[in-house]
């Protein structure tokens, strides 16, 4: 056998592995074929015969258990080697969900086929190390799928709230509009906080109900909300997920809830981060126009946190830019911070756009914000996240 870097050439009748060998590769074959096979009776038995560019020996790979039959050149193969610490890298940035769906899968595939091999003290000890591994995957796999589970039941049954935060022109203290945030009443747990759920929805898909929800009851509350500001122009924002941008129907649906509710699509503000934009930037822009032309205002949330850059601002259709809390939160403290802000607010308006500073919780940064020509405000200082029912018409 010659090696090559990741490749391994064998000749006619070579062997490659035999049924009980640790696995600590798979192949994939670039030239010629070979065949696999397993030892039934003390008899040689052929079971598949493969060619150029199949893959095999991935299963012993995966769960590091012994070969499960032997591989045998029938001419002269060329194999191109896939190590284990690939897999091993490739599996950790894995869902849980999905490894721990991979590991069952196979852990059937071994108990129908079974090895005719002893494990060696070395595979012992690697075994065991593996099923604390995979141990550590079903756990945190099963608390993904319960919680799954339990959104669902929580759309069916309107286990959700929604709460809003007042959003302040920061010269006046006057409520110009509110952002509307979903709170999640769980019979068992009580209030859970989205940072604790909307991140599990995002990778089961269940963020798009969960968006047009929100929406559906920003819009429904919007004539309550409305009566608690006498700004001129009042709105209410409501967060948009990536997700939701990849559905068919998104335009339509929000069409449709607008209509229901007569909500004046110039009083809705939609919000969105920069990672709904880089992911499919091209469908993006088609579908962030279609909603302005309704005539929404779309806002550009936690500017400065992630991959922002001018051609974003410039090419998006977008009318406001949000600060994110962790500049204006130390822009007292920090220089760094101070100019972050600073810029921000300079960039925005030279773009035509309004500006909404987070986090806001003292007076003192409230009034450094209108030095700096910063339009509206949202925190602390102005009002927490609070249920419809006690939202008053009391202006700050």
């Amino acid at each position: 056998m010659l090696n090559n870097l990741n490749r391994e050439i064998y000749g006619i009748g070579e062997v490659i592995f035999n049924e009980g060998d640790a696995g600590d590769c798979a192949y994939l074959i670039e030239e010629g074929i070979i065949e696999i096979i397993v030892t039934v009776n003390g008899q040689e038995q052929r079971v598949n015969q493969i060619g150029k560019s199949e893959l095999f020996g991935e299963v012993a790979l995966i769960d590091h258990q012994p070969r499960t039959a032997s591989a045998r050149a029938l001419e002269k193969t060329v194999l191109i080697t896939i190590q284990r610490s690939l897999v091993n890298e490739l599996l950790e940035k894995t869902d849980p969900i999905v490894c721990h769906l991979l590991m069952v899968i196979l852990d059937r595939y071994r108990n129908k086929r079974g090895t005719s091999q002893p494990q060696s003290a070395a595979q012992k000890l690697d075994q065991a190390e593996v099923t604390s591994k995979r141990d550590s995957i079903r756990g945190e796999a099963t608390q993904k799928l319960t919680m799954a589970n339990d959104i669902g039941r929580a759309l069916r049954q309107d286990e959700f709230e929604m709460y809003y935060q007042p959003i302040c022109a920061l010269s006046s203290g006057q409520v110009a509009g509110y952002e509307a945030l979903i709170r999640w009443r769980h019979p068992r747990d009580g209030l859970i906080s989205p940072l604790d759920f909307l991140w599990l929805a995002e990778q089961t898909g269940q963020i798009r109900e969960i968006g047009l929800w929100t929406l559906e009851r920003s819009c429904r509350d919007w004539p309550v909300l409305r009566k608690s500001t006498n700004f001129a122009l009042p709105f209410v924002s409501v967060n948009m997920s990536p997700s939701q941008l990849t559905g068919d129907s998104f335009i339509e649906d929000v069409k449709a809830i607008v209509t229901r509710y007569r909500m004046p699509p110039t009083e809705l503000k939609l919000e969105l981060t920069e990672t709904v934009i880089i992911n499919k930037p091209d469908v993006a822009l088609h579908l962030l126009k279609q909603l302005t032309e309704l005539g929404s205002t779309l806002a550009i949330d936690d500017f400065g946190t992630g991959h922002s850059s001018l051609e974003t601002l410039n090419r998006y259709p977008i009318g406001t830019m949000k600060v994110d809390r962790s500049f204006t939160g130390t822009m007292l403290t920090s220089a760094q911070s101070w100019e972050i802000v600073n810029s921000s607010i300079k960039l925005a308006h030279s773009l035509g756009m309004d500006v909404v500073a987070e986090g806001i919780e003292t007076e003192e940064v409230r009034k450094k914000l209108i030095e700096l020509g910063c339009n509206f405000g949202q925190g602390w200082l102005f009002g927490r996240p609070s249920e419809l029912k006690n939202i008053t018409t009391h202006q700050p």
